[in-house]
């Protein structure tokens, strides 16, 4: 399976992601072009979850879409700047130049990168006017600096890394040549962006495992109201497996469910956990302890699984234990509120929903689902299995997801059997523009 990685940048870096991406056949890569701060809240906002990690081409574009919400720094990076960069164009410089460039003007990079790549091939009599900044700034800004130099006589050639700014310093006459991250620097990005996706897909499929136990009240039932108590408490852990895609086992007299993180975080979309614990205590009428243990490996979580329950059983009063992987206890006992996992909705999906004042649960746990499962199209069986719901109540879904947008119908699907074909439907992240 190849990770997806979107890559944002001007016209001709992204040129160069493309052409390494290409190299790497872990790698699909999705290219954007842009040209202007503002367009990066469009690209973002229809693409951003289309793809497992992000690619930006400089400093500049990445922070700008951290510091304005737009992405997260857990999905996207960027190529380091190196000072190998600006020795290979400062050589073309000369060469084009038709001798020794004394005084330069350079954007972006500190003076401690510069020096490192003077001293280490014993450049001298090169005077560097330098305009470091932290995460971004106006592109304006850095014009201004090279003007301002060059037009005092105190440089002779700008060099700059942004493809705005390079064409703005050639509209006013001034040499001036662009810097682009080296391939080795762009592989060192692409190789961390899949290495970080491939371990969020693997954390997805972590071994969950849920051990119930019930808390024994002796006298307050008959032997007959027991045994009522608790078929009622096995039929609610029935519901809970299914919604969890997960399977329901009893050992030892505890009852376990044995799931992956990806399916408990997907189904508990729309209600905390301890909601659920405090749901299937209501229906049974009964207390129960509740410990979850994570790992790799169906045994790892089981023992953590086990540990949890154990602690549990040493506290009064309902416990919901967790023993990670790490083999860290979280108590979320005493939470209210305690979502694992909240996923986002496109901006698309959000702005329909609250136009058509339309619950987004559903709609979020449909979209997620296909995502997670990397599902390009599918029937409403899957989604009525998905919801555990009619086929009727499915249909009615579906059409209302149609009818707003959110879903197309791409096919139909013929079950052998009379009556009409079932439709096949793909989801829809971006406004479809009518012309």
């Amino acid at each position: 399976m190849k990770i997806k990685i979107g890559a944002i940048g001007a016209a001709d870096t992204l040129q160069k992601i493309i052409e390494v991406a290409s190299r790497d056949s872990r790698i699909e890569l999705v290219g954007f072009e842009y040209t202007n701060y503002e367009e990066l809240s469009t690209i973002l906002g229809q693409n951003r979850y289309k793809v497992d990690q992000w690619i930006f081409s400089g400093q500049t574009p990445y922070f700008y879409a951290i510091e304005h919400e737009l992405i997260t720094p857990e999905e996207a990076s960027f190529p380091p700047l190196h000072g190998i960069s600006f020795l290979g164009t400062y050589v073309h410089a000369i060469q084009d130049q038709g001798g020794f460039v004394q005084k330069v003007s350079l954007d972006t990079v500190d003076e401690k990168t510069v020096q490192l790549v003077l001293d280490e091939f014993s450049i001298q009599d090169l005077s560097i006017k330098l305009y470091p900044y932290n995460n971004y700034v106006p592109h304006q800004e850095i014009v201004d600096f090279h003007v301002s130099h060059y037009e005092k006589g105190e440089t002779e050639v700008a060099f700059t890394w942004l493809y705005w700014v390079y064409l703005e310093l050639q509209k006013r006459g001034i040499p001036c040549y662009r810097l682009v991250p080296a391939q080795f620097s762009i592989q060192t990005v692409l190789n961390f962006l899949v290495s970080r996706a491939s371990t969020q897909v693997y954390e997805k499929s972590k071994v969950f495992i849920l051990g119930f136990d019930v808390w024994e009240q002796d006298g307050k039932y008959s032997i007959y109201e027991k045994r009522r108590l608790r078929l009622e408490f096995e039929l609610e852990l029935v519901e809970l497996a299914e919604k969890l895609n997960a399977t329901l086992r009893e050992e030892n007299g505890r009852l376990y469910i044995y799931t992956t993180q990806g399916d408990f975080e997907l189904s508990m979309d729309d209600q905390s956990f301890i909601q659920t614990v405090r749901g299937i205590e209501v229906a049974s009428e009964l207390r129960i302890n509740v410990g979850i243990g994570s790992g790799y490996t169906v045994v790892e979580a089981k023992k953590h699984a086990i540990i949890a329950c154990e602690k549990g059983k040493l506290h009064k009063g309902s416990q919901i234990l967790y023993v990670n992987e790490e083999k860290k206890l979280i108590d979320y006992s005493g939470e209210q509120e305690q979502s694992m996992d909240n996923r986002s909705l496109p901006e698309f999906w959000q702005e329909v929903l609250e136009e058509n004042d339309y619950s987004t649960i559903i709609p979020s746990k449909i979209y997620n689902f296909i995502q997670l499962k990397r599902i390009g199209q599918f029937g409403s069986e899957l989604i009525t299995n998905l919801l555990k719901n009619t086929d009727r109540n499915t249909r009615r879904i579906l059409t209302d997801l149609e009818k707003m947008g959110l879903v197309e119908v791409v096919g139909e699907e013929s079950s052998g059997k009379r009556g009409r074909p079932k439709k096949i439907y793909q989801i829809v992240s971006e406004k479809i523009e009518q012309h």
